[in-house]
């Protein structure tokens, strides 16, 4: 069932204060009973670094990095593996691209890693986003601090399938996943579960700049019209997951559903702060019909304005920028 990881990478992108992230994944491995993975991801030196290093004799040469580097994860490893069995790799060099092959290559289907930033200017980094737009697995982005801190989970749902009719299955498979994999951290964290979609009937941008009329009468008839669309949609959702998952699995859970009108690009994150998300569970998608199209304006300004953890998730099929021009 998806949801369930086997092969999992945790991603060090320095050696400070990496325990947090690491006893996270070691977390999630032993519920999935998983193969776990540690890599110490390195920038290379620049061009010029003989030239600013002279001084510094012991950062000589990359040789000598990846070496020490090697032996600064071993000692950390040792008491790591005191908690789970897990293999260290270093990796020194690589830009996003080359790591997503390397994950795509390895067979890795979850990808955990810290947050580049701490401060609420700039929660996401730049590699955390291009990890949620080109790489084909999960990718799980943790927050210093609150890492082990899951007991509100928000699942987020875009239930429109007003598409041409070959993405609709594509977006029906994808809510589904996003449901599963919900479901399952939910469960692994003993968290409350939230269902969160948030739909407009005319764009805010178009109706406030006077663009078009808009008849209160029949707008009320058609949101009420589209929430009842939503809303039964979200229970045949529900029915499916719940024949998945073990008897009594969806009861005990007990999500919380909040089918909601207003602007999705701002209502969605509100939505899940309101809520107290400590992790939301989302697609990273734009137009998934057409291979390579990703990290549309909504799934970018959402997570833009998060401050927990993401688990972003590709539909079935999804083909990453990074294989084609490869």
């Amino acid at each position: 069932m998806k949801g369930h990881f086997t092969n999992i990478v945790c991603v060090l992108n320095d050696t400070h204060k990496q325990d947090e992230v690491v006893a996270q994944a070691i977390h999630v491995a032993k519920r999935h009973q998983a193969k776990l993975t540690v890599v110490l991801k390195l920038d290379a030196l620049p061009p010029n670094a003989k030239m600013v290093m002279q001084s510094f004799a012991y950062l000589e040469t990359q040789t000598s990095i990846e070496s020490s580097a090697g032996v600064w994860l071993n000692d950390k490893a040792e008491s790591w593996r005191e908690k789970y069995p897990l293999d260290t790799e270093v990796r020194i060099g690589e830009n996003t691209n080359d790591f997503i092959r390397y994950v795509v290559e390895t067979g890795f289907d979850l990808v955990i890693k810290l947050s580049e930033a701490d401060f609420l200017e700039r929660l996401f980094g730049s590699d955390d986003m291009n990890l949620l737009r080109k790489c084909p697995c999960p990718i799980w982005v943790v927050h210093r601090g609150n890492s082990r801190q899951y007991d509100t989970v928000v699942a987020c749902l875009d239930l429109n399938y007003h598409y041409p009719e070959h993405e609709i299955s594509v977006r029906r498979s994808l809510n589904l996943d996003i449901l599963r994999y919900a479901a399952q951290v939910a469960l692994m964290e003993f968290a409350q579960l939230h269902i969160v979609h948030v739909y407009d009937a005319v764009p805010e941008n178009i109706a406030r700049g006077g663009f078009i009329s808009v008849d209160d009468n029949h707008l009320t008839s058609d949101l009420h019209d589209i929430y009842a669309e939503r809303d039964t949609e979200l229970e045949r959702l529900l029915n499916q997951l719940d024949e998945e998952l073990d008897e009594g699995a969806l009861e005990y859970l007990a999500p919380q559903r909040h089918i909601i009108h207003g602007y999705p690009r701002r209502e969605i994150a509100a939505t899940a702060r309101s809520l107290g998300a400590k992790a939301v569970i989302m697609g990273t998608v734009a137009r998934i019909g057409v291979p390579g199209f990703i990290m549309g304006g909504t799934a970018e300004e959402t997570i833009g304005q998060l401050d927990c953890a993401v688990l972003g998730i590709k539909p079935e099929g999804f083909i990453s920028p990074v294989n084609e021009s490869s």
